[in-house]
């Protein structure tokens, strides 16, 4: 992943560039990110940049540390060739400096040919794949949230946790309740977020199982579900499966 000074200029202010405007949210609704939370703690905000036929653009998405140098994401974050990609890591709702970058990522595909057509027909977000980013150094101080590798039965709940936008501004870092409503052979789950609406931005949102077991990282939010983009209360969620990897 070549960096170029510009690009390594746009990377130094992606904290920057995260920080929240007046008002901006991530999930609307639900609960502000709390600083011992271990959800919160290993949660990202995911940065590409990407050239377009005129100018260099920042791409924003979520993801999860999932050991000291790998973070979990959604594959459309990273879609195509970006110029460089970083995360960066949160105290509580805010976003802390500096970004790390990414020195690798490798994306991995999920079946979605189960999903229901209801669902699909208002999906704003076609991509169900998930994506791997090594980060240039691993990370300290972060304790990395494990992959539920045998889920014998679907949780009553799940827990949502993302950076994403809320109309056109960058958001913070919150999480939402998650209602499991179907689950399909290959292991996409689709959730309804309670008292909450995931915007796009959200993408690749670590989606946790909470039990006797621990925390587990069921999967990443690779689908918002709506008629009103860019935020809408159902999620599709990709498995995070070790097996593809």
């Amino acid at each position: 992943m070549p960096l170029t000074s510009r690009a390594l200029a746009l990377l130094i202010s992606f904290a920057t560039a995260l920080l929240p405007a007046p008002h901006a949210q991530a999930i609307v609704g639900g609960a502000y990110a709390r600083p011992g939370d271990p959800l919160t703690r290993a949660s990202v905000a995911v940065g590409t940049l990407v050239e377009g036929s005129d100018a260099i653009g920042l791409n924003r998405c979520s993801g999860v540390l999932i050991s000291p140098d790998l973070v979990l994401t959604a594959a459309h974050c990273v879609r195509g060739n970006p110029l460089a990609a970083a995360v960066v890591f949160f105290d509580g709702p805010r976003p802390q400096r500096p970004p790390i970058r990414v020195a690798a990522v490798a994306r991995y595909a999920v079946l979605a040919e189960e999903v229901p057509s209801e669902y699909v027909t208002r999906l704003s977000e076609l991509s169900l794949d998930t994506a791997i980013l090594r980060l240039e150094r691993p990370v300290r101080g972060r304790r990395p949230i494990a992959i539920e590798r045998r889920p014998e039965s679907i949780p009553l709940r799940l827990r949502l946790a993302g950076a994403g936008l809320s109309g056109e501004r960058a958001g913070i870092l919150k999480t939402a309740q998650l209602r499991p409503i179907a689950v399909t052979r290959s292991g996409l789950t689709i959730a309804r977020a309670v008292g909450a609406l995931v915007c796009q931005g959200d993408s690749g949102g670590p989606v946790i199982a909470e039990g006797r077991g621990g925390t587990r990282v069921w999967g990443v939010a690779s689908a918002v579900i709506t008629r009103e983009p860019p935020c809408g209360d159902t999620v599709v969620i990709a498995p995070a499966n070790p097996a593809a990897w």
